[in-house]
């Protein structure tokens, strides 16, 4: 028994170790900030899934098996969901420091009557908001970054400013099932907007430990005047 529980502390400290290695940061304290509740969040992973295998494989009475479960349970406590902790660990850190949140790139890229003779856009038509895509920049690598471009157009009868309200959201997709994470940023944002076709900028950490293969899907998207959400997608992969 006490060496399953030794076993099982020693493994829980390698993995934490190697959850540790978080992605690097422009920003020296966010980066130091990530890394502690990365730590913190895998720690507690390691040691849940180690108590797990220790006690399944004890109900059976055999001692080795119960060495080995707590190994197991502890490396899958370890790993599992290690890119939700990543994110998690960052939302952690935004909340604790307001002023580290990254400002996202607006810019205005078609003007009121240029929008107006694409869509044949009409005053009668009322207020009129609509996501039209999203474009993730490549290569996405593993401690790198995704470029995020999203446009939207605004159309108002009068041509006056409207406010819009943003929301963004990042999901990982693994075995055709999708996890929502913290997005790393501002998740919501109110802006008031000049009539036209608006790009907004942004960019998505990626962990260290991303496996090549990992698949992530950001959403945006855009409302005003009461209007219902309209919201664009895009899926992207880590590549090597």
């Amino acid at each position: 028994m006490k060496t399953a529980v030794c076993m099982t502390v020693a493994t829980g400290l390698l993995f934490v170790g190697f959850g540790a290695s978080a992605q690097e940061s422009a920003n020296d304290d966010l980066n130091s900030c990530v890394k502690h509740e990365q730590i913190v969040s895998t720690a507690k992973g390691v040691g849940i899934g180690a108590l797990t295998g220790l006690t399944a494989m004890l109900v059976t009475h055999k001692k080795d098996d119960a060495v080995k479960g707590a190994i197991i349970g502890a490396a899958v406590g370890g790993i599992a969901g290690f890119a939700t902790a990543y994110y998690t660990a960052v939302n952690t850190c935004f909340k604790k420091n307001p002023a580290w949140l990254p400002e996202s790139n607006m810019q205005r890229t078609k003007d009121y009557d240029k929008v107006k003779r694409e869509i044949k856009y009409k005053a009668s038509q009322g207020v009129i908001i609509r996501a039209e895509s999203v474009a993730v920049g490549g290569p996405i690598k593993a401690d790198g970054q995704a470029e995020v471009n999203s446009s939207f157009i605004l159309m108002t009868p009068d041509g006056a400013e409207a406010p819009v309200t943003i929301e963004r959201k990042l999901y990982i997709v693994s075995d055709e099932k999708e996890t929502e994470v913290p997005f790393p940023g501002r998740t919501s944002e109110q802006h008031t907007f000049e009539p036209g076709e608006q790009q907004d900028t942004v960019h998505v950490p990626i962990p260290h430990d991303a496996k090549v293969g990992s698949v992530y899907r950001v959403e945006f998207s855009v409302a005003a005047a009461d209007r219902p959400p309209s919201i664009a997608s895009q899926k992207f992969t880590v590549t090597e």
